[in-house]
């Protein structure tokens, strides 16, 4: 089986079991605030919310999910931007870095770049009520981000650059897609 399909299987599938495991809560008659999980806006920053939110996502509000993802996702464009720039590119530059090393920093660069595009399409899809298709952009995203930390612990190993940027990655996603789920559900 190619790659391309792999990965196309691995993500339906994700998302089907994200769909039974999320979405399964008892409904309520109406739609409670659910509090923002204060994901740090930076890998290596004490937690704070996205700076337009109040502190209240209503997954019955689409406006309240709409402008939590999209002010999710835009934070997440940025720091995804500087960690390119500030870790990625410099280690592309590194002299000791062996034709491999490179090779598997490439396929970062790739994917982290790949991951902004998938985010910029998230409140694209979001705005426009394609729901179902932001949750398969940041399920690419969450498989296209662990090709690269497999990449990284084999040349690295336990890199914490890297790991707390992924750590921090992986949570924004899950946050993301919850909402988007609670709200589609």
């Amino acid at each position: 089986m190619s790659l391309h399909n792999q990965v196309l299987l691995v993500i339906s599938l994700s998302f089907l079991v994200f769909q039974f495991n999320i979405a399964s809560p008892t409904p309520s008659p109406t739609p409670s605030p659910i509090g923002i999980s204060y994901i740090s806006s930076s890998p290596n920053g004490s937690p704070s919310p996205p700076p337009s939110l109040n502190g209240n996502v209503q997954l019955g509000n689409k406006e309240s999910v709409n402008n939590y993802v999209d002010s999710l996702m835009e934070t997440t464009v940025t720091k995804t931007e500087q960690f390119l720039n500030n870790v990625v590119e410099k280690r592309l530059t590194d002299p000791a870095a062996n034709a491999f090393v490179k090779d598997c920093l490439l396929v970062c660069k790739e994917v982290y770049e790949n991951a902004v595009d998938a985010m910029k399409k998230t409140i694209v899809d979001v705005n426009s009520g394609a729901y179902y298709s932001a949750n398969v952009d940041l399920s690419a995203l969450s498989t296209d981000l662990e090709i690269c930390m497999d990449c990284v612990k084999e040349f690295y190993g336990d890199d914490q650059e890297f790991i707390k940027f992924d750590d921090w990655a992986g949570k924004v996603t899950v946050d993301a897609m919850e909402k988007i789920v609670g709200f589609s559900s």
